[in-house]
């Protein structure tokens, strides 16, 4: 007669909300084994939050020097009235406070959207088992490889004085290429996004008991759907960019 012999997991500890964040860069799987338990999302949100507020007013020079230069750039703009659409734009040197709280809401907006998706496909389309709020909970912590990315890019940014710093394969294309469909979407390819989409993949994996290599398929294959619609539209709607100015400053 053979003996069964059930084979027992042990539970995971309780992890608080510092050792979970310090913990997502060095044991995931155990960091998500936590949220899978008790789904916790409010503090990497607000991290994340903060880093991007910091972010856009930091760098907020460097990122109207780049509008400006675009500007100059677009023959679809009548020369005449480049700088004065120019001396509207930099009127300031600071972001005004008003645009600050729009870091935050649009973050929460768009970690929605994309849990949702990341919820939908999984628990529609393959038949899986978990709530949103387990999801959203593995999306945001996963989200927080902005800290090690901001680590990286402000500084370079800050040498170059240039908010075009790449950490992606669209280093292997010349600055003339900016604003090609092609750069947008080897731009999509961040070393950094890469490391949340293996985060991501364990997440899931581990609420959803799948093993990492069918959840990174996955969270890979929507990856790269999403890099090529936003690819697009931002072709689509660069190309409109200098026609859109231009109706502005004659209706002022």
């Amino acid at each position: 007669m053979e003996q069964v012999i059930a084979s027992v997991q042990p539970e995971e500890k309780p992890m608080g909300g510092a050792s979970k964040i310090f913990n997502i860069f060095f044991e995931p799987r155990k960091v998500f084994e936590n949220l899978r338990i008790k789904p916790t999302w409010l503090l990497p949100f607000i991290i994340i939050a903060l880093l991007g507020i910091g972010f856009f007013y930091t760098t907020y020079p460097y990122i109207m020097n780049q509008q400006v230069e675009r500007i100059r750039d677009n023959d679809k703009i009548p020369q005449e009235q480049k700088q004065t659409i120019i001396d509207k734009m930099t009127e300031n040197s600071h972001p005004p406070l008003w645009q600050l709280p729009l870091a935050p809401i649009g973050t929460i907006l768009v970690f929605v959207i994309l849990a949702a998706m990341l919820f939908f496909v999984f628990n529609v389309i393959l038949g899986g088992d978990s709530s949103f709020r387990r999801v959203f909970s593995v999306y945001c912590y996963s989200n927080l490889i902005a800290i090690p990315s901001m680590i990286v890019k402000i500084p370079l940014i800050m040498l170059k004085k240039d908010i075009g710093v790449q950490t992606s394969l669209a280093l292997l294309l010349s600055a003339e290429s900016k604003e090609t469909f092609l750069y947008r979407v080897l731009s999509g390819f961040d070393i950094f996004t890469l490391w949340m989409v293996i985060l991501i993949s364990i997440g899931m994996g581990v609420l959803y008991r799948y093993t990492t290599k069918k959840t990174f398929i996955v969270v890979f294959v929507l990856w790269v759907l999403l890099i090529l619609i936003t690819s697009g539209l931002s072709s689509l709607f660069g190309g409109m960019f200098g026609s859109r100015l231009t109706l502005n400053i004659r209706e002022d």
